[in-house]
């Protein structure tokens, strides 16, 4: 008998060895491709589809060499499917290749939260293919497909303005200056990558010593099992302003900070978040800064953009997603120039 000289799975928008992306509701389809040298006897042709988010992390527990271990796994959905079937007698695939067209729609309500690797956890979605043959050990291919999320920054809540104030007084020994306030103000709440936010801040100065305004971007990631959490924070981008000395003020009218090429908001995942902050700072000497906390969203549709195409995902994730096919399965038969015979021999090229 011959030999299985290759065995893959080929997505119908994989092109040039690209990941394919996806979102809720849409077709994935494409071909499992088996090519063989000679005669080969197969019992059966299975995939299995699935998406799932995953955490999991290690803590020390006090003074103790014991470790803990805590870990969460949600599945959003399974797909099993047998594409060829020899369970009453063996087929026998001629030598040449041979295509087993597939296809599956992702679930569409809730929304499946988008493909994301992160410090203690990930988003996943992936199919597997396997060959079983009559005394001899399975085959096996996996391959992972993309999904994102459209995360719309027109909707409402995200065109709120974000307005943030706090402020103290330093104490030194018995005697106490007088206050350093702030308050900041940003736009809306939903912004792009690329996009400026534009930072309104009132800082008042009433201490006598000097302080240093400053803006960032923080990336805060909360990973949740079993009861626990852990976060990870990732600064994005700062800028620092001039130094207000003591008893002056100082106003931002409209201080631009850029948001680099970032993935987007994390939505739907209930054991995972990943968000974003800007984080208006006094940095004052001698004392504790005086922070002020301003959440915002990374969307896919701009702004006053209302179509239902995503933003450029190779800026985004940083892999080629331009060229897939956009031609989307009008039903589950895939593609419908594939030609297969009722015992699914595949179609032979």
């Amino acid at each position: 008998m011959g030999k299985v000289r290759s065995f893959t799975i080929l997505y119908d928008r994989a092109v040039d060895n690209c990941v394919p992306t996806y979102t809720s509701g849409e077709w994935v389809s494409g071909r499992i491709v088996v090519q063989v040298d000679a005669e080969v006897e197969v019992k059966a042709l299975k995939i299995h589809a699935k998406g799932q988010a995953y955490v999991h992390w290690t803590e020390n527990n006090g003074s103790n060499s014991d470790s803990q271990s805590y870990s969460q796994r949600i599945r959003y959905f399974k797909h099993k499917e047998l594409l060829l079937d020899g369970s009453d007698q063996v087929t026998v695939l001629p030598p040449g290749r041979h295509e087993y067209p597939f296809s599956l729609i992702l679930p569409q309500t809730p929304p499946l939260p988008a493909s994301f690797k992160g410090a203690h956890g990930n988003v996943s979605y992936w199919m597997t293919a396997k060959l079983h043959r009559p005394w001899k050990m399975r085959k096996k291919v996996k391959e992972m497909f993309t999904v994102y999320d459209q995360v719309d920054i027109n909707s409402p809540l995200l065109l709120t303005p974000q307005v943030a104030t706090d402020e103290k007084t330093i104490c030194c020994c018995c005697c106490a200056s007088g206050p350093i306030s702030l308050n900041a103000k940003i736009e809306r709440k939903g912004y792009m990558p690329g996009d400026s936010i534009l930072i309104f801040a009132e800082i008042e100065n009433h201490s006598s010593r000097k302080m240093v305004p400053s803006a960032a971007i923080y990336k805060i990631q909360t990973f949740h099992a079993q009861g626990r959490k852990k976060k990870a924070t990732e600064l994005v981008t700062q800028l620092q302003g001039t130094p207000v000395l003591a008893g002056k003020m100082e106003s931002w009218n409209g201080k631009e900070l850029k948001i680099p090429t970032v993935l987007p908001t994390l939505m739907n995942c209930s054991i995972i978040q990943m968000e974003y902050s800007l984080m208006v700072s006094l940095e004052i000497a001698g004392s504790l800064n005086l922070t002020v906390n301003l959440p915002i969203v990374i969307g896919t549709i701009p702004l006053h953009s209302f179509s239902n195409q995503a933003i450029n995902f190779n800026t985004q994730y940083g892999m080629n997603y331009n060229s897939f096919n956009n031609t989307v399965p009008k039903g589950p038969q895939g593609n419908p120039d594939s030609m297969f015979t009722n015992q699914n021999l595949g179609f032979q090229t």
